[in-house]
């Protein structure tokens, strides 16, 4: 099968490109600085910009848009401006001309990839940029299938490095977490790709519930770090968007948390 993978650079892309690989797939990659791995079809471009997207979809079966642009992910912190706007480029812009260019040219099954819980985190920029891509999935004549999950262990362990350098780290209370391991999410990104349009599948959570302390404390014993950590009230809108939201239908990630960081 042809497929092309957005993001396939990234955390969650690489092990996806490596699973389809795996399976015998014809593998293309969009990206803006290509790979040197031989068994991928590498297309220079750039969803922001349009660059390469009608290359790179002509004759793809299956789309897989594992890309987004969160600049606070990135840097592995928040920002101020973070709370006032997010980039639209690539979640929105490149969406829309992936979306126009697999209309065009008869992609069987697009595959979104999202995130659990935007309706309540809608306030943050950033969710919202998501919302906003999801229902330009949704209405695009393309046969799709939307996957989220929550957020990830790399992305935690990221944001978590930051905030323990200093003695003190100062954590919302009553926040709890169901992160999940980024490569566990892969494998089931695969099976829906493979699994043909379905329109909203599972959510895909990790294996346990955990409170930001908790986290916290499992993060500094695995780097051997003394903190000491003070818990804040915070409103109930930010504990709504920093909690878990998943359903009880939801599917689940294998790999915990403290394995994830011996494993690191």
């Amino acid at each position: 099968m042809n497929i092309l993978v957005t993001g396939g650079t990234g955390h969650l892309g690489r092990p996806i490109v490596a699973r389809l690989r795996q399976d015998g797939h014809h593998l293309r990659v969009l990206a803006r600085r290509p790979g040197d791995d031989v068994g991928v079809e590498w297309i220079r471009g750039d969803l922001g910009t349009g660059e390469g997207v009608a290359k790179a979809v002509a004759g793809a079966e299956v789309v897989v848009h594992a890309a987004t642009n969160s600049p606070a992910a990135q840097r592995g912190r928040y920002r101020l401006g973070d709370l006032v706007r997010s980039p639209t480029d690539v979640d929105v812009d490149g969406t829309r001309a992936l979306l126009e260019a697999a209309a065009e040219t008869g992609v069987e099954h697009f595959v979104h990839v999202s995130i659990v819980g935007l309706p309540q985190m809608a306030r943050v920029p950033y969710a919202s940029v998501k919302i906003a891509a999801e229902e330009l999935v949704r209405t695009s004549p393309v046969p799709w299938s939307i996957v989220r999950a929550t957020g990830f262990y790399w992305l935690l362990d990221r944001l978590l490095a930051g905030m323990t350098r200093r003695r003190v780290v100062f954590l919302p209370a009553g926040v709890s977490m169901q992160p999940v391991d980024s490569d566990d999410f892969a494998d089931y990104v695969v099976e829906t790709a493979m699994g043909g349009p379905r329109g909203e599948r599972q959510d895909f959570v990790g294996p346990e519930t955990l409170t930001m302390r908790e986290l916290t404390e499992q993060h500094l014993a695995a780097r051997r770090l003394r903190r000491r950590i003070w818990q804040v009230q915070v409103p109930s809108s930010v504990k709504a968007a920093l909690g878990a939201h998943t359903s009880s239908d939801a599917r689940r990630g294998s790999t915990t948390w403290a394995q994830w960081l011996r494993r690191r």
